[in-house]
């Protein structure tokens, strides 16, 4: 008896005593797991924008401070709702990945919605990537679209995170695929156009790209995602060109 009560209290004493050590990573390590999903953030922002801050390998090239003074320097961003419409008591910065990603089971809708503007610092002209999410064949992909200032044309798309199948849907992520966004269009005598993801070889028109072979799954999983997504953004875009 007298073993068998050792055991219990040295195997509860090791338990302890991982246990608060795990913790203690835990909080020593939040800081800067926080900074590198801010990091992640604005690196893929500043890339859908054709901004050089990663190499071919997809690195980080540039310090942390160029990188904070980049984005500081020349992207805004405002929050909207399910709505399209501007929160303003909202910032980009406060906004958690589900609630830019994950769809309410009842309305389809996300929580937010954020918009990150872009300011060319030789031309001044602007920019507008918007974040898009949904389901693909096995997983949620997500990614962020930029729009030239007529809010119509396709200037660059980055899909960041996914789990679908490499060599099938996981060529999502890789730049052939992405570069056929660019130039699309997705009004046409100013109104929008549903988005078509085709088979290879069939995109008819400016609002369509070539899909992904032996990728269809995903491929209509990104077609219903950019056409939720941006039909909520354009709420938004139809006052801003009213304005222009």
């Amino acid at each position: 008896m007298r073993d068998q009560a050792k055991i219990v209290i040295f195997a509860t004493v090791v338990c302890l005593v991982c246990s608060i050590l795990l913790a203690l990573v835990s909080t020593a390590l939040a800081p800067r797991q926080a900074r590198n999903k801010a990091n992640d953030v604005k690196t893929k922002v500043l890339q859908v924008f054709g901004a050089a801050v990663t190499d071919e390998k997809g690195k980080l090239c540039v310090s942390q401070d160029e990188l904070d003074a980049l984005f500081a320097t020349r992207i805004t961003g405002i929050v909207l709702d399910a709505e399209g419409q501007l929160v303003a008591d909202r910032a980009v910065e406060t906004l958690t990945p589900q609630q830019i990603s994950d769809r309410d089971k009842a309305t389809g809708m996300k929580a937010f919605y954020p918009v990150y503007v872009y300011v060319d610092p030789g031309t001044s002209e602007k920019q507008y990537a918007i974040h898009v999410s949904g389901k693909g064949l096995w997983s949620t992909i997500k990614g962020f679209m930029a729009l030239k200032d007529d809010l119509s044309t396709i200037a660059g798309i980055v899909f960041y995170e996914h789990q679908e199948t490499p060599g099938l849907g996981g060529e999502v992520e890789k730049p052939y695929f992405q570069d056929r966004f660019k130039g699309k269009q997705w009004l046409e005598d100013g109104k929008r156009c549903e988005f078509q993801i085709t088979k290879p070889g069939g995109a008819p028109n400016p609002h369509a790209v070539d899909g992904i072979t032996a990728a269809t799954m995903t491929c209509l999983g990104v077609e219903d995602f950019l056409n939720a997504d941006f039909c909520v953004y354009n709420r938004y875009f139809e006052k801003l060109r009213m304005q222009q």
